[in-house]
């Protein structure tokens, strides 16, 4: 747990009041520690979760290539196959012709053969991304749950502070010394000075 708060309330756990029944503090300390048991849970779960999906990310760049690379030979047998067509046309009917059209129905019957492979394979990148795409899904929602969870935590220790007058400070929001008010001083006032006018004699 990397918030202190959370420790020092878990210190409270066993707290009893004069009744015999947990304080309010041990009962938040009690949820605290439900709550951190969970959050370590989730964070197992969501390391092996992570680890599914770089051997996910890994087989689907591995079946993409595979997938371009056979594109490219289907591509080159399509050639070949219309290419040795044509030539069978153009020789006529004789010996040569024959030769060529079996060539370019063997062609044909590979691409055929390789059509049904390719689809396959297809097929199994586009199961392998879907697989991906959820393992994804529960990686994004693990963490949701696992911000939760310590947010709740923190609530819960911020009511603690609250209900026992204690301030429990992370380190990230130090406390600062309050400053005492200046005093205020009282300005003196000079006395008056009166003037007595004395009469003449007449």
């Amino acid at each position: 747990m990397l918030d202190p708060r959370f420790q020092e309330l878990l210190e409270f756990i066993d707290e009893r009041d004069e009744d015999g029944k947990p304080t309010v503090r041990a009962q938040i300390g009690l949820k605290i520690q439900g709550y951190s048991e969970d959050v370590e849970r989730l964070r197992i779960s969501l390391a092996e979760l992570e680890e599914e999906v770089l051997e996910l990310q890994s087989s689907v760049e591995a079946q993409a290539i595979s997938i371009a690379e056979q594109e490219s030979r289907r591509t080159d047998l399509i050639t070949d196959a219309q290419d040795a067509a044509v030539r069978a046309a153009m020789s006529g009917s004789g010996g040569a012709a024959a030769r060529l059209r079996r060539q370019a129905q063997s062609t044909r019957d590979r691409i055929d053969e390789f059509e049904k492979d390719f689809s396959e394979e297809r097929t199994r990148l586009e199961q392998t991304e879907l697989t991906l795409n959820a393992k994804k899904s529960a990686v994004k929602e693990q963490r949701d749950m696992i911000v939760r969870r310590l947010n709740t935590m923190s609530s819960l220790a911020v009511r603690a502070g609250g209900e026992f007058g204690t301030e429990l400070v992370t380190p990230s929001t130090p406390s600062q010394p309050q400053r005492r008010p200046a005093p205020i001083r009282s300005a003196r006032r000079r006395p008056r000075r009166v003037r007595v006018r004395r009469r003449r004699a007449s």
